[in-house]
C-alpha cells in the first residue's frame, strides 16, 4: 500500500453518489413533464358525447367482465335490451359477484346511455 489509497477510493465513492443523485433529479423531473403532457392528452380526448363516454368508460372498466361486444365473459351479457334505467340500477347495487358503484356520476349514466343505445 503505497500512498494514501483511501482519498481516491472515497473520492470516487462521492463522485459516484453525486452522478446517481443528479441522474436522478433530471430522471423525475423528465418524468413528471411526460405526466403531465399525458394529462393534457386525456383531457383533449374527453368527449362531450355521453355515448363515446360511455363506451369508453365500458371498455376500461366492464369489457373486461362482460365482454367487448357486450356477449358476456365472466359477467353476462349485456346485448338483452336492457334499458338506461336499468344499467344505472346494476351498476349502484352490483348484482351478484359485481361490485357496487365501479362507476360513478356521470360516467356511470354515459355507460348506461351506451349500453341502451347498443340494445336499440
Amino acid at each position: 500500500m503505497r500512498g494514501k489509497p483511501l482519498f481516491p477510493f472515497a473520492a470516487t465513492a462521492v463522485l459516484g453518489l453525486l452522478s446517481i443523485f443528479l441522474l436522478s433529479l433530471v430522471g423525475l423531473n423528465v418524468g413528471s413533464e411526460q405526466a403531465a403532457e399525458n394529462g393534457e392528452e386525456q383531457q383533449e380526448e374527453t368527449s362531450d358525447d355521453p355515448i363515446e363516454l360511455g363506451q369508453s368508460v365500458y371498455e376500461g372498466n366492464c369489457a373486461s367482465c362482460h365482454g367487448g361486444d357486450l356477449g358476456g365473459g365472466v359477467g353476462p351479457a349485456l346485448d338483452g335490451g336492457y334499458s338506461a334505467d336499468d344499467v344505472t340500477t346494476a351498476i349502484s347495487e352490483g348484482p351478484g359477484d359485481m361490485p357496487a358503484d365501479i362507476v360513478q356520476g356521470e360516467e356511470a349514466d354515459a355507460v348506461a346511455e351506451f349500453i341502451a343505445a347498443e340494445n336499440e
